[in-house]
């Protein structure tokens, strides 16, 4: 993986997976970024939709927050509620009280929020862990598939071209 910086500030990743380069405008799993991430989830109708019918805590773990400029594990944990975002906040992963928690490193997570990688897939191989009830989370599929696109929308993938 490389990252490329523009005044000390992150910009892009080149994902040694896939060899994909992903734009940030924020880096991913900090505060400002988790702000974005729940406007996105309020403003998306889709989710809203979808979401109705769920009230829930939900995690995302980045097993190391050195690409972002972090020390150790850095966690993302949102409070869902009947189709709103009321809360995302960037926590130690030590503190996370969330219902379903999914953790990953940094590539497989930039994969994943730059549309190079189905999330199920993700899960299916082992590059996102899944603590939770899962056949309670599948009942809630269409608002699991909403929130990624507005966890993508956030990152934004720009090349899905290979590396020369």
């Amino acid at each position: 993986m490389k990252t490329f910086h523009v005044d000390d500030r992150l910009i892009g990743v080149l994902s040694s997976r896939h060899y994909c380069v992903h734009t940030v405008t924020t880096p991913p799993f900090t505060q400002s970024w988790a702000d974005a991430f729940r406007d996105a989830v309020n403003r998306d109708v889709p989710y809203r939709q979808a979401g109705i019918g769920w009230t829930a805590t939900v995690a995302l773990v980045l097993d190391d927050g050195a690409p972002v400029g972090l020390i150790g594990p850095v966690a993302l944990e949102v409070t869902l509620d009947r189709g709103l975002c009321n809360n995302a906040r960037i926590i130690s992963p030590d503190a996370c009280v969330a219902t379903f928690v999914f953790r990953g490193d940094y590539d497989a997570w930039m994969e994943v929020m730059g549309g190079a990688m189905d999330p199920v897939a993700a899960v299916m191989r082992g590059q996102i862990r899944l603590t939770g009830d899962v056949a309670t989370l599948m009942t809630h599929g269409p608002a699991l598939t909403a929130l990624v696109r507005c966890a993508q929308s956030v990152t934004r993938d720009v090349s899905d071209q290979p590396a020369a």
